[in-house]
Order: C-alpha cells, then structure tokens, then sequence
C-alpha cells in the first residue's frame, strides 16, 4: 500500500505540470487562439522561476516570476497574431526555439558558472490525513498541486457556469457571431492568452523549484509538446484536461519505476514511453475529438 501510496502521489505531482500546461492552452484555444508554445514557456519560465526562487529566498517569488515570463509569451504570441495576423503554429514554433535559447542564456547570464548546484527555497507540504492510504497521496500535496485542482475546477465553472465563459467558448466557434452580439474578440484573446500562458509559467516554475530542485537545461522533457495532445485529446474542456494530466503522468512515472528494476531494456525505451502512449491514444480516440471551430485562424472585424 505503501508503494501505491508513492506512486499516486508522484503521479500527481507530474500531473500538475501536464495538466496546468494544458490547461493553458485550452483556455487560450477556446477564443479561437492554438497556444503550442508551451514547451518554450515551461523552459524559460523554469530557468527565470528557479533564479528569482533563488536569488530571493522566497518559493513564492519564483512562481510569480514564472507566471510573468509566460504571460509575456503569451503577450507576444496574442499580439503579432491580432495585429499583424502572423499564423498561429508559426509563432509558437519561434516562441517554443526564443524560449529554449533564452533559458540557457539568461541563467549563464545571472547565474554564472558554479561548483555547485544552487538548490531552490523548500516549498512546504500540507499535511491533511497522513495516515490515510491513498486519500494522504491526493490532500498532503505542495500547494500548487492544490492550486492546479483550483485552476482546473474555476476553469470548468467560468466556461459552463457563467454568462462571460459562454461568450468566450462562443468566440471560439464564430467570432463573427460574438462579435455581432457586442463582445469584444481581441480583448477576450488577450485574455485568454495571456492567462492560459501564465498558467504554463507557473508549470515550469514548478519542475526545478520543486521537482527537481535546481534548474538543469532542456528539463521540460518535452513535456510542453505533450500538453498539446492532452488538449486535443480532452477536446478543449477543462476536466478532461485534468485526467488527461494525471493518465500522461502516470505512464510518466511508471516509465521511472520500469528503469530502475530492468537492466535488460535500454533506459531510452522508457523515455519514449509517454510519447508513444500520446499516439496511441489520438489514434484511439480521433472519431471523439473536437476542435473549435474557429481555432488557429485570424479574425477581422469587417
């Protein structure tokens, strides 16, 4: 019981790194913008979040600062599409190659070269029901374990429970039609954009201020790309995004557990595990995926 308890509390611990990438997207997506820049927001985020973690003592300010580095990219992203209607894979291509290049540079440009690995500031545990198999792995989580149940559950309320979600889904099937209705389109894509993108900020703040606990370059594993299929595959709703993050995950650290008790399969076998589960699962599952409709194209109010 104890193994399983382990097991499912690493699983969510990934999972909040797919889940909250993913999550941005699908925000983003419903307004008709298609965020695939994430494995460059989790790198540059990572590197400029475990830096500010470290340089301030304070777990809170690398988050924050994580956060405000994916914002920009998300602003950069939402602006050259509306204002200049750059095409929408091509800018998160730049942005995925601006954001690996970026977090190398700025870290050997902060940080410098040392002996030893800085450690970032210890994230505390909060500890529900300890001695409870099972439900201790899900509630004695770091807070943004908690705070990617909340980011997930408010995403799910403001999309299918409130006026000013509907609208913005709506945005995403005819931006004509919300425009004609009086909702401002570039507005709700700026949003949108730049919140879901924020949400990817704090994702990769996450993996080297708690995960690993130090920044190590290329340490988003391509996760970020993964995060895309996580959002096709939920078909832009915020839950599913959600148990999308956690099946990823879980093959994620099941792949961990196969390397270390095989000697006979190569290691690599293993990293490519989470990738090919992505394909199997969109080949599965290609009749049931939806897209909005108006998804990776330009608008322009006539």
């Amino acid at each position: 019981m104890e193994f399983v308890n382990s097991l499912l509390s690493q699983t969510l611990v990934y999972a909040t790194v797919y889940t909250l990438v993913s999550l941005g997207i699908v925000i983003a997506g419903r307004t008709g913008i298609f965020n695939v820049s994430g494995e460059g927001v989790l790198l540059v985020s990572a590197s400029v979040g475990f830096m500010a973690s470290f340089l301030s003592h304070s777990w809170i300010v690398g988050f924050l600062a994580g956060a405000a580095m994916g914002a920009l990219f998300g602003l950069i992203l939402v602006f050259l599409h509306e204002t200049f209607k750059v095409n929408q894979f091509i800018l998160g291509i730049f942005l995925v190659i601006l954001g690996t290049g970026l977090s190398d540079l700025l870290y050997k440009l902060i940080m410098g070269v040392r002996l030893e690995a800085p450690i970032a500031p210890q994230m505390p545990v909060v500890n529900v029901l300890s001695h409870v198999p099972i439900v201790s792995a899900i509630l004695d989580q770091n807070p943004i374990v908690y705070f990617m149940y909340l980011a997930t559950a408010l995403a799910w309320w403001f999309f299918y429970r409130t006026k000013i979600g509907l609208e913005t889904r709506a945005i995403g099937e005819s931006p004509q039609a919300a425009d004609v209705v009086g909702v401002n389109v570039r507005r709700r894509r700026y949003v949108a954009t730049i919140v879901g993108s924020a949400l990817m900020g704090i994702a990769g703040a996450f993996l080297p201020i708690y995960v690993t606990g130090t920044y190590n370059p290329n340490m988003s594993g391509g996760r970020g790309f993964m995060a895309i299929g996580i959002a096709i595959f939920a078909s832009w709703k915020p839950h599913r995004a959600l148990l999308g993050g956690l099946v990823f995950a879980a093959v994620e650290v099941i792949s961990f557990q196969l390397q270390i008790i095989s000697d006979a399969i190569p290691y690599q076998f293993f990293l490519m595990l989470p990738f090919v589960v992505v394909i199997i699962i969109m080949m599965i599952f290609r009749k049931r995926i939806e897209f909005p409709s108006s998804i990776g194209k330009p608008y322009s109010r006539e």
